[in-house]
């Protein structure tokens, strides 16, 4: 473009410096309209842009909707023919997959965390709810017409290419990225196609989606059966690798999951890329509502404080992506450091805590070795009916054996003298048997019910104690102490910061050096936007992450392309050079490295005062416990004392049936219980659900969903 002269209301426009520069002109700042930005058209577009350009100023289109950089005035040159059109000037801002991605995001908005995102999130809904309202669709949604600034607000620019509508003229948006266009429109050539909400309305969806699940794309993944496919044809088939629904997709590793998101997410995710709503996805309203919803619910993560996730969730997602890959999604700002009220900041230990009261409040709360069950005093009760027969029948059994022996001796009599029959002499002493041997009525059911009774009392007295309320204060307690000593760990690797960041010096400036440069930005040859998708999907963003991992684990790199990006790494690997002296970037990583620990401690000293508050209140739990009667042994206590005092009256001597050994209870006092082979953290008893050993116990790690380590007993 000549720089020639260029005028608007009449008054001659002083060229800046140049902004931006793209297939259709360049963006300039203004000298003499320091609020302003000119886009130039070239010469070849003038005459396709100028009736929309105009349509769009006549319209006033820029003063109905805030946040977006429409035309305002309309740019001619000198002899008065169109040239282009000036807007506001948007500045500090980036483009939104700076802030998505984690190499940028910790270079270019080191204070965001996820409530930040979320906070993004939502204010692109509520934009692109404004252009709508306004008759406009965006048409070419894509990262790089999306500006986010350090207070999460948004812009939106290149809104001369939305779609427009003046009177009976409408002017189309003729271009689209691939992958933001809907399943119904890919492949098809947009020049003469009408754009609706409901096509904007995917394209959100996606942006949203990658967004909130930090670079992914939510058609990125492998097939579980057949050939890879492209982000293309994966779109157009409807192959949401994240869904629910069978799409046969699987998504990348060690991502964000549906489930990590509230329900009413998880819904709009499913209709928007669903083809069952083609015509009824969510619009931006529906996204303003639940992504504000989801803003106010989210939860900080016990471990790490710049964390923040859905209560939907299970376990902190960003904790466990971390783990996967192995480097810190977030960092804290190195300028401003944060800690809690009533702590400082040590120059040796980081994080200063009383760690003196935290013990003492744990070595006052004690746990008890056993639990024993106390019955209630036994009151003095009259014999039952059934036992007063049955003395009243025993004390007339010594007549009945006189009786007995007096027919048995009448019947050896007639015997002798040979006078009875011997039928009738046999039937005598039968009789005479019978009557000296006969016991009392009610002797066995008696001492039956009585053992019976003596061992229900003694099964649910020690079903009672085994179900007693102490396991999750013995949790607590050891999850306490298990904090003390990470928090101990963290002070000696505050004090040794230094020492650290020295012997790995060469090697982080390597890895700051490769963090910092871009895939997206390399220019590798052959690789296409689906390409870059893909492996930010799979979690390549940097030269680093190149380096140690393998790119031929994402769709669509072959080792044709995985060829051509290694050429490239080992090309922005010579170009690395050592500094071995400190210098300003050395004490920022240092300060970083402490701000980083020091928001670890900060965490652990939430979690360890909540944990104490929680012992407290679980003791007071079980002191009232302690103190209840257990509905279902106290119905059997009545039953039960009336069959001991059945026993005393009838004088058989008591056997301590209902006698109930005391429970043990294991201790959480360190030294006595295993430390977790994964984490160091202490362990606790617990019972297996499910598994060859169901119903057996063993040791789990008190750092529980976060942890998984487990020992055998």
């Amino acid at each position: 473009m000549k720089t020639e002269k260029l005028f608007s209301d009449q008054q001659e426009l002083v060229l800046g410096r140049k902004i931006a520069q793209g297939g259709e002109g360049k963006v300039f700042v203004l000298a003499n309209r320091p609020n302003y930005a000119l886009k130039a058209y070239l010469p070849s577009v003038v005459a396709k842009r100028e009736s929309k350009i105009r349509a769009m100023v006549a319209a006033g289109i820029s003063a109905k909707v805030g946040n977006v950089a429409f035309p305002e005035k309309i740019v001619l040159d000198a002899q008065g023919n169109f040239a282009g059109f000036l807007m506001k000037l948007v500045s500090e801002h980036q483009e939104i997959h700076e802030l998505q991605t984690p190499v940028s995001r910790q270079k270019l908005f080191p204070a965001a965390d996820y409530k930040f995102i979320a906070r993004v999130a939502v204010n692109i809904a509520r934009i692109f709810a404004n252009v709508h309202a306004a008759g406009c669709v965006v048409g070419d949604i894509n990262q790089r017409g999306i500006l986010v600034a350090q207070n999460a607000t948004v812009v939106l620019i290149d809104a001369d290419s939305f779609q427009f509508s003046s009177g009976q003229s409408r002017y189309l948006c003729e271009v689209g990225v691939p992958e933001y266009t809907p399943p119904e429109l890919q492949g098809w050539n947009l020049k003469n196609v009408v754009r609706t909400p409901q096509h904007d309305a995917f394209g959100l969806a996606v942006c949203i989606f990658q967004l909130l699940c930090l670079d992914r794309h939510p058609f990125v993944g492998r097939p579980k059966h057949g050939n890879d496919l492209s982000t293309e044809q994966a779109i157009k088939e409807y192959r949401f690798a994240y869904s629910a629904r069978n799409t046969n997709m699987e998504p990348p590793p060690g991502t964000l999951r549906l489930d990590d998101f509230p329900e009413k997410i998880r819904k709009l995710f499913e209709e928007a890329f669903s083809p069952n709503h083609v015509n009824s996805r969510p619009s931006p309203a529906d996204w303003v509502t639940a992504l504000g919803e989801m803003e106010q619910s989210l939860r900080p993560c016990s471990v790490n404080r710049l964390h923040h996730y859905s209560r939907a969730a299970s376990e902190c997602p960003l904790c466990r992506m971390e783990r996967t890959y192995g480097r810190p999604l977030f960092v804290s700002d190195a300028a401003h450091p944060v800690h809690l009220p009533g702590g400082r900041i040590d120059d040796q230990t980081g994080l200063a805590l009383d760690l003196q009261s935290f013990m003492a409040s744990l070595n006052n709360t004690a746990i008890p070795d056993t639990i024993s069950l106390t019955l209630p005093p036994k009151p003095a009760l009259p014999p039952s009916a059934a036992a007063l027969e049955y003395k009243r029948q025993e004390r007339l059994t010594p007549l009945w054996r006189l009786a007995g022996l007096a027919i048995a001796a009448l019947s050896l009599a007639g015997f002798s003298q040979r006078g009875f029959p011997g039928i009738v002499i046999f039937i005598g002493l039968t009789l005479a048997a019978w009557v000296f041997f006969r016991q009392p009525k009610g002797d066995v059911e008696i001492d039956l019910r009585y053992s019976q009774l003596g061992d229900k009392v003694k099964k649910r007295g020690m079903e009672v104690q085994a179900a007693a309320p102490i396991e999750r204060a013995i949790h607590l307690k050891a999850e306490a102490f298990g904090l003390i000593d990470d928090y101990k760990r963290l002070c000696n690797a505050f004090q040794n910061v230094r020492k650290t960041y020295d012997s790995k010096r060469r090697e982080r400036q390597l890895e700051d050096y490769l963090s910092n440069i871009s895939i997206r930005t390399g220019k590798i040859k052959g690789l296409n936007s689906s390409n870059l998708a893909a492996l930010n999907s799979y979690n390549f963003f940097s030269a680093f992450d190149v380096k140690r991992r393998d790119v031929q684990q994402v769709h669509g790199i072959g080792p044709v392309k995985k060829t051509q990006i290694m050429t490239w790494l080992k090309g922005v690997e010579q170009r690395f050079q050592y500094n071995p002296t400190y210098d300003d970037k050395d004490q920022r990583n240092i300060a970083a490295d402490k701000a980083t620990i020091i928001s670890k401690q900060q965490a652990i000293d939430e979690k360890l005062r909540s944990a104490i508050k929680s012992l407290q209140m679980e003791m007071v739990r079980f002191e009232a416990w302690k103190n209840a009667t257990d509905p279902e042994l106290a119905a059997l206590l009545p039953d039960f004392y009336q069959a001991e005092a059945d026993m005393k009256h009838i004088g058989w001597a008591l056997r301590g049936v209902e006698q109930i050994p005391p429970y043990k209870v294991s201790s959480p006092i360190p030294g006595t219980v295993p430390k977790c082979p994964y984490c160091n953290r202490m362990m606790v008893k617990r019972t297996a659900r499910q598994g060859s050993n169901r119903g057996g116990q063993f040791w789990g790690c008190t750092n529980y969903p976060m942890c998984t380590g487990t020992r055998s007993i």
